[in-house]
């Protein structure tokens, strides 16, 4: 089964490098979403005690409740030694919105992990946090990095995440290009890809390196993949040969603005489109992140990915 549905196992050839989270407690907010699943499974395999920070605990686990807008549940992040802040609130659009929730619903954890005495807190920004950005997502994400690093906390960037597990925006580009017919918006425009397993990797590194630069490291292949490159080679998995028709996208983003204004979902935010055709210019710290033993493949999809 393949699918953002599919069940999340760790991956056997991936060598964290021993057990060196044993004895160990990890944190993980959002940690049943698609890129939380990945993260709480590299810490698992590395031995660490992992505590999923999520609003639905699941009965007799160890998941403690957590919402970004209230903060933390009392005690959830008692005895934490890593903490990893993946949780983000992607149902709420407007900026003011946006920073209530998500910017200072993170300063609120940063704060609380502070207080507990975590010792390594790690947040999970993203590619599209670049200095110019347009996107009101990358913008809060550059917000948030200024509160860790005034905490002395440790920040990433992770580029696209693909895989088996098929979720986030690859789960999204996967069902758009099963359409006989895909407009294509900012075809030349290029995206930083990170494989699942990578990321199962690096995060374990980051989690146990004796020191983390106070930068932003982001953790994608350097080498930029063409929009319609990724498009082309995800349909293949399926077998699907779509038409790539090109369509401007500020004609795409209007429209998508004006459903979203109706309140009618969207498998893809207006906001994220942005995200698409204005993409980082770079990897950024990519020297410092391989200086830290973190290799990232090239963007491929082979069978079963």
């Amino acid at each position: 089964m393949t699918g953002p549905d599919a069940p999340q196992t760790p991956d056997p050839s991936v060598d964290p490098g021993g057990r060196e989270g044993e004895g160990r407690v990890a944190a993980v907010t959002g940690g049943n979403g698609y890129v939380g699943t990945i993260i709480v499974e590299g810490l698992a395999a590395a031995g660490f005690t992992v505590r999923r920070l999520i609003r639905r605990p699941e009965p007799e686990t160890s998941d403690r409740p957590y919402d970004i807008e209230a903060g933390c549940a009392p005690g959830a992040l008692d005895g934490v030694d890593v903490l990893v802040h993946c949780a983000y609130d992607f149902s709420v659009r407007s900026r003011a919105a946006v920073w209530r929730t998500n910017v200072a619903g993170t300063r609120t954890l940063l704060d609380q992990a502070v207080a507990c005495d975590v010792s390594r807190t790690i947040v999970v920004s993203s590619m599209s946090a670049y200095p110019g950005t347009d996107q009101i997502y990358g913008r809060s994400k550059l917000a948030t990095e200024l509160d860790a690093f005034s905490r002395d906390m440790s920040v990433i960037r992770p580029g696209l995440v693909y895989g088996p597990g098929w979720g986030g925006m690859a789960g999204s580009l996967r069902t758009l290009v099963s359409l006989p017919v895909v407009p294509v918006v900012g075809g030349r425009s290029h995206q930083f890809t990170l494989h699942e397993d990578d990321l199962r990797t690096a995060i374990v590194v980051l989690a146990t390196a004796p020191t983390l630069p106070r930068r932003p490291l982001g953790l994608a292949h350097p080498e930029p993949v063409t929009f319609s490159h990724l498009l082309r080679t995800i349909a293949e998995v399926d077998g699907h040969r779509p038409r790539l028709l090109p369509v401007p996208w500020p004609l795409v983003y209007g429209a998508m603005r004006t459903v979203e204004l109706t309140g009618l979902p969207l498998p893809l935010r207006a906001d994220s489109l942005l995200g698409l055709v204005k993409p980082a210019p770079l990897v950024p710290n990519a020297d410092e992140v391989r200086g830290l033993g973190i290799d990232i493949r090239p963007f491929s999809l082979g069978t079963g990915t």
